[in-house]
């Protein structure tokens, strides 16, 4: 998968993780708020925020890019695409999921939508992607709502094992988008 070029927004800029990052992902990776509400286990210490950090620099499944605060030169959080679909794609069609989380200091200011958004058009726009997905579990009611202020419309609902958290199983729910479902919303001023 070809790399996100570095992506400036109005307030962010979306750029490829940095060691110096570390204390600033810690700080969000860290919360029970976060990780455990995306599907994997907030992090107990430095060194395994560092093993995580790594890894999402490191991740040829997925193009992850630090969001990064333009007024503070700090990075609060994490958007990706990941190469992979909750349903067989069919044939010829590219299918991608975009992921995100952000760190609760700075929620409710709309920097998550606006770091999809710039992602959803590099996606749409300039990669081609036929189909994006997004999804949450049940109990993450602010990434629903920012699923949904996006545009995505539910399309799977299914009962999934968290494997980094205990096995516990969870309802997950999975949105998509095509291309011309974008196209017609971004023409439209809606998203």
């Amino acid at each position: 998968m070809d790399s996100i070029p570095i992506i400036y927004t109005e307030r962010l800029i979306l750029r490829p993780w940095m060691e110096s990052d570390l204390e600033d992902m810690y700080e969000y990776s860290c919360d029970e708020r976060v990780g455990p509400y995306a599907g994997w286990a907030a992090h107990k210490s430095i060194l395994e925020a560092k093993q995580a950090l790594a890894r999402l620099m490191n991740d040829r499944m997925t193009e992850s890019r630090a969001i990064v605060l333009k007024s503070e030169g700090r990075a609060i959080g994490n958007i990706g695409i990941h190469n992979r679909s909750p349903r067989r794609p069919r044939w010829g069609r590219v299918e991608r999921e975009l992921g995100y989380v952000l760190n609760p200091r700075y929620w409710g200011n709309e920097y998550a939508p606006e770091a999809a958004r710039a992602v959803m058009n590099y996606c749409f726009a300039v990669k081609k992607v036929d189909t994006l997905w997004c999804g949450h579990y049940e109990f993450n009611e602010n990434s629903r709502k920012v699923i949904e202020k996006l545009g995505f419309k539910l399309e799977i609902k299914r009962q999934e094992m968290l494997f980094h958290m205990d096995d516990r199983v969870e309802n997950a729910y999975y949105y998509k988008m095509d291309r011309r479902e974008y196209i017609s919303l971004y023409r439209n001023g809606k998203i």
